[in-house]
């Protein structure tokens, strides 16, 4: 019966609304999903132009897990490789238990116009399997820009799914999320990063996220953040080790309760 349970609240809840933010990784959760205009790999997931800050080919596994239930749980991958000042970018996510998963896989491209201007695009194919139900995929675009104004001050966009591509299995009452994401950061030194971003699914109310990371020590990294719809708590930590970064983050959801994730991501 728990299983059920567990499926019937994936089709329902998660998939309508969770799902709407395809793993950030630990260190973006951890500043409340206020990626729209942050740099860091799991920009694949957040604002594909914000790949554009890495000097080398970098690879990054998420995991999360659901409280919720015994076998909820959310995997990732990330890989970003510039080249000859472009930069190309993958990632996987699979979302679910063994009755029922959700798998999006994307491919990014990526370039710098300059020292301010980034603009990327990414393709991605989506799969969603239901025991009894069967299994339906659909493919969807992408894209982003991120424009920083000067070295305290930046600027990004993302829109995903602009063509409301669905599901086309009629019997699946599965959501695509579409939405545009405005954000913007302020850098008061190189150890602090503040960062909002403002999300307007065009199926739901608009949502505002804020969200910090302080660099307390050369290795060390504290963050927090909150969202206002529903509203969620989050905070996390970041260690840095020479090509090594170890990132934690918990999410406080009113309705799922707690999130943990753990991150590891390496410099190649």
């Amino acid at each position: 019966m728990r299983r059920i349970l567990l499926v019937f609240f994936c089709l329902t809840f998660i998939v309508h609304t969770v799902s709407a933010q395809y793993n950030q990784g630990a260190r973006l959760t951890a500043m409340g999903n206020s990626s729209a205009a942050v740099k860091d790999i799991w920009s694949l997931n957040a604002n594909p132009s914000g790949i554009t800050d890495q000097k080398s080919p970098i690879a990054a596994l998420n995991y999360a897990k659901y409280l919720f239930g015994d076998d909820l749980s959310e995997q990732s991958f990330a890989f970003v490789l510039p080249f000859n000042g472009n930069f190309a970018g993958f990632s996987i996510n699979r979302y679910g238990i063994s009755e029922f998963n959700e798998i999006k896989a994307g491919m990014a491209l990526a370039k710098k116009f300059g020292e301010a201007l980034s603009i990327a695009v990414k393709a991605n194919v989506h799969q969603l399997k239901i025991t009894n139900y069967g299994a339906s995929t659909t493919f969807t675009v992408d894209v982003g820009a991120n424009y920083e104004l000067n070295k305290q001050l930046a600027f990004g966009v993302y829109v995903n799914n602009p063509s409301a591509q669905k599901y086309k299995a009629s019997n699946v009452a599965a959501h695509i999320p579409s939405a545009v994401h405005l954000g913007a950061t302020y850098s008061p030194s190189n150890k602090i990063i503040i960062a909002t971003t403002i999300t307007k699914d065009f199926d739901q109310k608009f949502d505002v996220g804020m969200g910090i990371d302080y660099k307390f020590y050369e290795l060390l990294s504290l963050r927090g953040g909150i969202t206002a719809k529903p509203f969620k708590q989050y905070f996390g930590i970041g260690l840095n080790y020479q090509k090594f970064m170890l990132d934690i983050a918990v999410e406080s959801h009113p309705q799922i309760g707690y999130t943990p994730q753990i991150g590891l991501s390496y410099a190649f």
